[in-house]
C-alpha cells in the first residue's frame, strides 16, 4: 500500500498544484475566466450550440444560427473536432444552458490534462517522478498554458508532451517506427483541438527537430523513415479537421488587423511584427503583467531550475535539445528583430496566415518546463549542482543585474499602477535562494525539498494565473456574461414561436452570437469569417431581408419600417415581428441569367427584377416551366443538417429554399438524387417536376467524411504498427540509463 502510494503520490500532488495555481475558479464559485468581451460574446455561444447538440447525440457540422447557415467545423476556432468539447459535454445544463462554473471547471482538466501528458514525458527522459512533477506542474501554469484563456488557442498546445514523448523515443530507437506514428497521431490531435496557430507551431518544432536528426549519419535512414511515418500519420488523423477548413477556406473572408482577407490573400508581414513579442518585453519572462496576447512570464523559479539543467546536465542530448528548442521559438516570437522569419514566411506553408508568431511562446515554455523538470532532477541527486564555475557565476550575475535594472524600472511602473507582483517576484527569489541554501547543506530531505520547489512555482505562477480575473459580484467589471443568462426570457420567447424562423440582431444592443446560444437561424454572428457571396451580396438592406426570411428582429427599439412589437423583456429586449419576408421555400419559374458571379448580385440588389417569381443564376441554366396553375408549397421542417420541403407544383418549376449554398449539401426529390441550383449568387435551389413531390435536403460533406476515414485510416495505421514486432534499439534498460545520466 505504502509502494502504491509512493508511486501515485507525485501525481496527486501535481494535481492538487494545479488546482491550487487556478483556486479561484476551482474552490470557490465567485470568480471566472470567461469575463471577456471574445470569450464571453462568441466562446460561450459556440460551446452552447456545441454542447446542446452533443447532448441530444448530434455534431454540430453545419451551424444554422450563423449568417444564414455556414460550415462550423470548416471555421476551426469552435472546436468541433476536438477530444476536449466532447468531455464538456458530460457538464449539466440549467435551463438548457450551459454554465460559467462548469465551464470553468472543464478549463482547469484541460490544465491538468496537460500536466499528466508533462509529467508522463519528463518520467520516460529519466527526470524522476518528483522532479517530472515539479517540470509538469510549471507546463501547465506557466506562460502559454497557465495564461492562455481561449481553450480553443490552449487545447492544440498542451499535446507537444505526447508529441515528444513518442518523438525521442522514435530518434531514440526505441520501436522507432511506432514511436513515430504515435508521435503523428498526437500531431493530428493538436490539429483536432481547435485554433491552428498553436498547432503549427507544434508541427514546426516536431517536424524541425526531426529533420535536424538527419543529420545524424549512423541512423538517418531510421531517422527518414520516422521522420516520414510521423508526418503521414499527422497528415491522415487531422484530416477531418483540415479537409474542411481548406474547403471552408476557399469560400470565406475573415477579419484581421488587415482587414478582410479570402484565401488568396496574405496576412501583411507589418500585422506578423505587431502581433510577434517585443524584445523590450522580454523582462516579463520574470516580471508579471505583460498584457500581451500570449504571455510570455516564466518566473524565477521556472528559469532557475532550466539554468541549473543547462549548467547541471548539458551533456546529455535532450537538454541540449530543449535548449536550442526554446531560444528558436524565442527568436521566432521575436518576428519584427528577427530576420530569419522572413524565410518562415515565404517558405514555409500556413505561417503567411497564421498572423501570430507569439503564439511560439507556446513552445518556448514547454522547452523551459522540460529543462526544469530536468534541473530539479539534477537537484534532487546532487544539490551541489546549483554551485556554478566562476564563469557561470560571473555570467548569471551579468544577466541578473541586467534584468534587475528592467525589473527596477518595472516596478516603478507597478508602485504608480499599484501592481504589487513585481515586488512579489523578488520575495519568491530570496525563498527559493533560501531553499537551495538549506537542500545544499542537507537540512531539508530530498522529498520535502521537492514539494516545497513545486509549492514556490505553484506560488509564482499564482501571482500572475487569474490576476485579472474580475469577480462575479464586481458590478463594474463582471458584465459580459450577463447579457447571455439575463436575456433568457426573450430567447425563450423567440424558441416557443412557430418555426421557420429566422431573427436579425442589433448588435448595439447584444453583442453575444445570440443564434448560437438560443439556437435560433440567424442573420448575425460575433465570429471571425463569414462566406464571400454573402458578405458581398449584403444581408442588411430590406430587399434581402425580405428574401432571406428574417422574420423576427432582437433590437430595443425597431430596426426597420413595418416590424411589429411581440415582446418585451426584463431587460428591455423587444421581439419585433417582420410580417413582409419571403417565407422560408418558395417556388419560382423564371431565370434571369448573369454573366458572373459579381453582375449576379448587382441583379440581386436591384429591385426591378421580382425574386419571389424569378431566379437570378450565373452560369448553366435549368430548364423550367410555365404554367397558368399556382404551386403550393405545403410546409417545410428544418433541422441543423436538414431542410425537407412538402410542395404541390403546378408544372415543373425551382423550389428555393433561403439557406446558404454550400459545399456537401445533398438533395433527393422523393428519394430520389437530385442537384442543388446556386440560386440568388448565395441560396439553394432544386428542380422539381409538376405534381405533389417532398424534397430534402442533408449535409453531408464529403471533406468531414473522407476526413474522417483518413483520421481513422491514420489512427488504424498507428494501432496496426503497434501491434507490429518491433526490435527496441535503445533496450529494456533505457529509461534507467537516461535516470543515471542526468545525476552524473
Amino acid at each position: 500500500m505504502n509502494s502504491a502510494f509512493k508511486r501515485i503520490a507525485p501525481v496527486l500532488l501535481l494535481l492538487a498544484g494545479v488546482v491550487t495555481v487556478f483556486w479561484k475558479i476551482v474552490i470557490t464559485d465567485q470568480y471566472t475566466f470567461l469575463e471577456s468581451p471574445d470569450l464571453a460574446n462568441q466562446v460561450m455561444p459556440w460551446l452552447q450550440a456545441q454542447v446542446y447538440a452533443l447532448r441530444h447525440w448530434s455534431v454540430l457540422l453545419w451551424d444554422p444560427y450563423e449568417w444564414f447557415g455556414q460550415s462550423l467545423i470548416g471555421q476551426v476556432q469552435p472546436g468541433v473536432t476536438s477530444p476536449f468539447t466532447f468531455l464538456l459535454a458530460l457538464a449539466p445544463l440549467h435551463n438548457g444552458f450551459i454554465q460559467p462554473f462548469w465551464v470553468d471547471l472543464w478549463y482547469v482538466f484541460i490544465h491538468c490534462a496537460a500536466a499528466i501528458f508533462a509529467w508522463w514525458l519528463f518520467v520516460d527522459l529519466g527526470c524522476g517522478a518528483g522532479a517530472a512533477a515539479i517540470g509538469a506542474l510549471f507546463y501547465a501554469t506557466a506562460g502559454f498554458c497557465g495564461n492562455t484563456e481561449w481553450p480553443q488557442q490552449l487545447q492544440p498546445g498542451i499535446w507537444a508532451p505526447l508529441v515528444f514523448l513518442f518523438l525521442l523515443r522514435s530518434l531514440r530507437g526505441r520501436t522507432p517506427r511506432k514511436s513515430a506514428a504515435w508521435a503523428g497521431v498526437m500531431l493530428g490531435l493538436s490539429w483536432l483541438s481547435g485554433h491552428h496557430e498553436p498547432a503549427l507551431m507544434l508541427t514546426l518544432a516536431a517536424l524541425g527537430t526531426a529533420a535536424a536528426a538527419l543529420f545524424r549519419p549512423r541512423h538517418r535512414q531510421r531517422d527518414a523513415l520516422s521522420l516520414a511515418i510521423m508526418t503521414v500519420v499527422m497528415a491522415l488523423v487531422s484530416a477531418v479537421q483540415i479537409l474542411p477548413a481548406v474547403e471552408y477556406g476557399k469560400l470565406a473572408k475573415r477579419w484581421t488587423a488587415s482587414g478582410a482577407l479570402t484565401w488568396k490573400d496574405r496576412v501583411g508581414i507589418p500585422e506578423h511584427e505587431d502581433s510577434g513579442l517585443p524584445p523590450n518585453e522580454l523582462y516579463h519572462l520574470i516580471v508579471p503583467g505583460a498584457g500581451l496576447r500570449a504571455d510570455p512570464f516564466a518566473g524565477i523559479v521556472g528559469l532557475g531550475l532550466a539554468a541549473i539543467a543547462i549548467w547541471g546536465a548539458f551533456g546529455r542530448r535532450e537538454v541540449r535539445l530543449f535548449a536550442v528548442l526554446g531560444v528558436c521559438a524565442l527568436l521566432y516570437a521575436m518576428a519584427r528583430n528577427d530576420a530569419f522569419y522572413g524565410w518562415f514566411y515565404a517558405l514555409v506553408p500556413g505561417v503567411e496566415k497564421s498572423r501570430a508568431p507569439i503564439v511560439s511562446l507556446s513552445i518556448l515554455h514547454f522547452s523551459l518546463a522540460a529543462l526544469a523538470a530536468f534541473g530539479a532532477g539534477v537537484l534532487s541527486k546532487n544539490p551541489q549542482a546549483a554551485r556554478a564555475s566562476k564563469l557561470l557565476k560571473t555570467l548569471l550575475w551579468f544577466g541578473g543585474a541586467v534584468f534587475a535594472l528592467l525589473i527596477a524600472r518595472s516596478a516603478v511602473a507597478s508602485a504608480l499602477t499599484g501592481d504589487p507582483r513585481a515586488v512579489m517576484i523578488a520575495v519568491i527569489a530570496l525563498l527559493f535562494a533560501a531553499l537551495l541554501y538549506a537542500w545544499m547543506r542537507g537540512y531539508v530531505r530530498r522529498e520535502w525539498a521537492l514539494v516545497l520547489v513545486g509549492a514556490l512555482v505553484a506560488i509564482e505562477q499564482g501571482n500572475e494565473v487569474g490576476w485579472n480575473w474580475p469577480a462575479k459580484s464586481d458590478q463594474k467589471r463582471a458584465v459580459f456574461l450577463k447579457p447571455l443568462y439575463d436575456n433568457e426570457d426573450a430567447g425563450h420567447y423567440l424558441q416557443w414561436l412557430p418555426s421557420p424562423k429566422r431573427i436579425g440582431v442589433n448588435d448595439d444592443d447584444l453583442k453575444f452570437t445570440v443564434g448560437d446560444w438560443f439556437r435560433i437561424d440567424a442573420a448575425h454572428a460575433f465570429t471571425a469569417s463569414m462566406l464571400v457571396a454573402t458578405s458581398e451580396l449584403g444581408w442588411w438592406s430590406d430587399r434581402l431581408v425580405q428574401m432571406y426570411g428574417v422574420n423576427y428582429e432582437v433590437s430595443r427599439a425597431p430596426m426597420r419600417a413595418g416590424v411589429v412589437p411581440l415582446f418585451t423583456g426584463k431587460t428591455g429586449i423587444r421581439i419585433w415581428g417582420n410580417p413582409n419576408v419571403f417565407a422560408r421555400a418558395w417556388t419560382v419559374h423564371q431565370i434571369a441569367g448573369a454573366p458572373d458571379e459579381g453582375k449576379g448580385a448587382e441583379m440581386v440588389r436591384d429591385s426591378q427584377i421580382d425574386l419571389a417569381t424569378t431566379a437570378v443564376m450565373a452560369g448553366p441554366e435549368p430548364a423550367l416551366d410555365r404554367c397558368a396553375g399556382a404551386d403550393r408549397v405545403i410546409s417545410i421542417q428544418e433541422k441543423p443538417s436538414l431542410a425537407a420541403v412538402d410542395v404541390d407544383m403546378a408544372c415543373k418549376g425551382m423550389v428555393v429554399v433561403s439557406d446558404n449554398f454550400y459545399p456537401g449539401w445533398i438533395a433527393q426529390v422523393d428519394g430520389h438524387a437530385a442537384r442543388i441550383w446556386k440560386v440568388n449568387t448565395v441560396i439553394r435551389g432544386v428542380v422539381v417536376e409538376g405534381g405533389r413531390h417532398r424534397l430534402v435536403m442533408k449535409y453531408r460533406p464529403f471533406s468531414v467524411y473522407f476526413g474522417l476515414f483518413c483520421t481513422l485510416l491514420g489512427l488504424g495505421a498507428a494501432i496496426f504498427l503497434q501491434r507490429r514486432g518491433e526490435p527496441d534499439a535503445a533496450g529494456p534498460s533505457a529509461g534507467a540509463l537516461a535516470h543515471a545520466q542526468i545525476s552524473e
